[in-house]
């Protein structure tokens, strides 16, 4: 069931990044002459006057996203080819590289949350959304905001429910309760993190 289900969220995930992109591609043509004075690091939204918080905080996320990767790769290559469980030294890297993104986006929900609060004019939008009542979408940031919240809030169960297994007070039901969660909010962040990532690097393109 989860293979399924992985294999069916991502490619709707990739087929709509890619619709997306395409609906864009002649929006940036006017704009081809400011793209040769970005910064190389430009992906990153690294800038040369950033102070050392800044350079910090996009130090983490690069860490956090590279982590992700990598859990993602370690996770998701057997369950998706096979329907494995991970084993050996891919279970090794994978929770090798779980404290660094656990402390990484600590430290990014600490130093980018504020930035990421949703404005007056956000929640306005976000009300009309569900209403299903037009809005001006023209440089709107309320869909990265919300993919950076679903991230952060499916990262704490995503790690309660795999520090959980881990005590005897579980019986076998609960575990296989537990690692269920821990699945499927893996899954759910790293579809958020793809489609905030995709939308950053739009926002940094333009």
């Amino acid at each position: 069931m989860f293979q399924s289900i992985s294999w069916a969220s991502l490619i709707v995930v990739f087929l709509g990044i890619v619709i997306h992109l395409c609906a864009g591609i002649g929006a940036g043509q006017a704009k081809r002459n400011a793209k040769a004075k970005r910064h190389k690091l430009w992906c990153c939204a690294w800038r040369d006057d950033l102070d050392t918080l800044g350079k910090l905080k996009r130090l983490a996320g690069v860490v956090a996203v590279v982590s992700l990767l990598i859990m993602a790769v370690t996770a998701f290559s057997g369950r998706l080819a096979a329907n494995e469980m991970m084993t050996g030294y891919t279970l090794l890297i994978h929770v090798g590289a779980a404290p660094v993104f656990l402390l990484s986006s600590i430290f990014i929900l600490i130093t980018w949350s504020y930035q990421c609060r949703l404005t007056e004019a956000e929640w306005d939008e976000l009300t009309k959304r569900f209403r299903f009542q037009p809005v001006k979408t023209k440089d709107s940031g309320l869909l990265i905001k919300l993919t950076f919240w679903g991230a952060m809030f499916l990262t704490v169960p995503a790690c309660l429910s795999i520090v959980a297994i881990m005590f005897t007070i579980f019986g076998s039901h609960s575990q296989e309760l537990l690692v269920g969660v821990h699945q499927y909010t893996g899954l759910g962040i790293v579809l958020f993190t793809i489609v905030h990532v995709y939308l950053l690097l739009r926002r940094q393109g333009k």
